[in-house]
């Protein structure tokens, strides 16, 4: 497990970017549990990649103590991991500090820096007819969340490089499950499909 978490954060560290020279941003925090607050992991970066990073839950919490730093992010309490938990339950914060030395973008409920895709399957898929969900907006103080059917990966994205949002994502559900096909993971496959149809024709 530590040569795979190895290779996952040097994957991370590969895309890794941050948003444009001229904007600063906080950290984006992720706490899993389950409904009953048994179980807590936490996820930290200051990152926000351009390219899609995935995640499985089973890779970066592997038991190997209280807190553990992977360069370009942050966990805690992975001891607390158990494989055969329901992680149904997201605590999400994240807070710009300025875009362009302007502080008015900065604020709960106003765009984030990145976008973050939750998904019940690992490595970033939709699984057992469920949904993923969304999150793009600016939470200064966090909140936790109900996740139907729980959560095993998720992914980040640079919100320049997420797909077009009309406004900012709280819990918002994607997927074929929901009547929002649209999102990061989405829009590359629609892409690899259509490169796919114009080879074959």
């Amino acid at each position: 497990m530590y040569i795979q978490r190895s290779i996952w954060s040097l994957q991370f560290l590969l895309l890794a970017t941050y948003v444009r020279a001229q904007s600063s941003i906080n950290n984006l925090t992720l706490s899993f549990s389950a409904n009953d607050g048994q179980g807590n992991v936490t996820f930290s970066t200051a990152s926000a990649p351009s390219t899609i990073a995935c995640f499985n839950l089973a890779d970066i919490f592997n038991n190997d103590g209280n807190a553990s730093s992977a360069s370009s992010y942050v966990v805690s309490n992975a001891q607390n991991f158990n494989s055969q938990t329901n992680y149904t339950s997201l605590f999400y914060q994240q807070l710009n500090t300025s875009v362009n030395g302007d502080s008015s973008g900065i604020g709960t409920g106003k765009d984030a820096a990145r976008t973050v895709e939750v998904f019940p399957g690992e490595d970033c898929r939709e699984t057992g007819g469920l949904s993923w969900y969304g999150f793009s907006c600016q939470n200064e103080d966090g909140e936790r969340y109900v996740i139907p059917g729980g959560v095993q990966s998720f992914s980040i994205v640079s919100k320049a490089e997420s797909v077009k949002q009309e406004h900012c994502w709280v819990l918002s559900e994607r997927g074929s499950a929901s009547n929002n096909f649209k999102g990061c993971f989405a829009a590359v496959m629609a892409a690899a499909l259509t490169g796919t149809l114009l080879v074959l024709g």
